[in-house]
């Protein structure tokens, strides 16, 4: 009886044995890269499944990552999945596709995830129903010195703190938090100078929240995740409204800078205010860009001028008797100020056409609507145009077809924002 037991107790510990060194050879044995791709695709087929494939990667190649991570980072990839739809197929991307797919990555700022990027590859994913950004779904693999696919640790948290950061992002805003708002702004691209002006950045952060409750028609989560990867993710809002009221899809970009902090690429434009068509002076309006010029008109409202000139002749035409009248840009100079006018130019008294530009340099009593001074500064022009800095202080409004634009020359720096040089306001005819 005791020898019975005893080979029944050996036939156990050898069983046993062989369970372990097999699991053990089953655990060493590396997947390929097809096959890694297949057990992420499936994870994000049917997430309820994922920890059982995530155990049938050897553990060399999941860099230390942990389930509760690759969970994490499964569910931010299906953010990229058109909601009801089931994934049909996958490729490995290779050739020309690929080629592009590095470039678009190497076009990051930031150089910490570069030799990642160099040993990425890149996994198509085609689903039943197709984006609103029509763009494919892809995700990447890594692959060590030799040559084996892993999942890089690093790559994943990258991916999981710019997701996280864009969500935070985009909390504020729907809570119009003004606080938070400020607070990040300085993550997007604001720059040092404008660090400093607490009234600069609350314009700017009220103009970030009302455009956000105004035109962003879509809720953060109709938005499309279009693109995600260690240096930067895209973001599709498909309902946003332009100044013409018209529906269009806008992007919006988080991605790794030099500094290796996260940044944002969610620039708004400023457009030109109907207040501001108007030139004052001493704090009245007085003649609107675009309208009917005439001399006495000048006169009446700030005397007479220090010189009137004329250029050459940009346009001959015939008027409605049939006589031929030659156009040209007619400029009439005050102190500080200057005012040029398009149109037909006998002498220095007798002349007619329409105001085409209003430039200001050095004037106490002129001014762009009633805030806009030549004694002002950058700071100034950007409580009144919030994102003016983004387009290099450049606005511009079209009306009925005619564009007019203010300009600005600014100092190159400055304690208190940038000294204006000088203001133009143009016709663009």
């Amino acid at each position: 009886m005791s020898r019975i037991l005893t080979v029944m107790l050996a036939l156990v510990l050898s069983l046993s044995l062989f369970s372990s060194c097999s699991a053990k050879a089953f655990q060493n044995n590396r997947i390929d890269v097809p096959e890694m791709a297949r057990l992420v695709v499936d994870s994000l087929q049917d997430i309820s499944v994922a920890e059982s494939l995530f155990n049938l990667i050897p553990d060399e190649q999941k860099d230390g990552l942990t389930y509760s991570e690759y969970y994490e980072y499964i569910s931010i990839l299906q953010k990229m999945i058109p909601s009801a739809a089931r994934i049909t197929y996958f490729d490995i991307v290779e050739g020309n596709e690929r080629e592009n797919l590095f470039l678009n990555m190497a076009g990051s700022d930031s150089t910490l995830f570069e030799e990642l990027m160099t040993s990425c590859i890149p996994v198509r994913v085609t689903a039943s129903r197709q984006r609103i950004s029509e763009i494919p779904i892809y995700f990447y693999l890594q692959t060590q010195k030799d040559g084996t696919v892993y999942l890089s640790r690093e790559w994943i948290y990258s991916c999981r703190d710019l997701y996280s950061f864009s969500q935070h992002y985009f909390e504020a805003y729907s809570m119009e938090n003004l606080y938070d708002v400020k607070s990040l702004l300085s993550y997007t691209g604001v720059s040092e100078d404008l660090l400093s002006s607490d009234e600069v950045l609350t314009e700017k952060a009220k103009e970030m929240i009302r455009f956000y409750s105004t035109n962003v028609n879509s809720k953060v989560s109709e938005y499309e995740l279009v693109s995600i990867d260690a240096s930067g993710l895209v973001y599709l809002q498909p309902k946003v409204l332009d100044t013409k009221l018209h529906t269009n899809a806008r992007r919006v970009r988080f991605y790794s800078s030099v500094e290796n902090v996260i940044s944002v690429d969610d620039s708004i434009t400023s457009e030109l205010k109907t207040a501001d068509l108007y030139l004052y002076y001493g704090g009245h309006r007085t003649i609107r860009i675009g309208e009917t010029a005439t001399l006495s008109q000048l006169e009446s409202l700030f005397g007479d001028p220090i010189s009137v000139s004329c250029g050459p002749v940009l346009e001959s035409k015939r008027d409605s008797e049939g006589n031929l009248n030659e156009y040209r840009n007619i400029f009439v100079r005050y102190s500080g100020f200057a005012i040029t006018v398009y149109g037909i130019y006998m002498n220095t008294e007798e002349w007619e056409g329409s105001y085409v530009r209003f430039r200001i340099w050095d004037s106490d009593d002129a001014g762009i609507g009633l805030m806009l001074r030549s004694d002002n500064t950058s700071w100034d022009i950007l409580e009144r145009y919030p994102f003016a800095d983004k387009t290099d202080y450049s606005i511009a409004v079209t009306i009925d077809g005619e564009e007019y634009v203010l300009s600005f020359d600014l100092a190159d720096e400055g304690e208190q924002g940038r000294a204006i040089q000088e203001i133009r306001l143009t016709w663009k005819r």
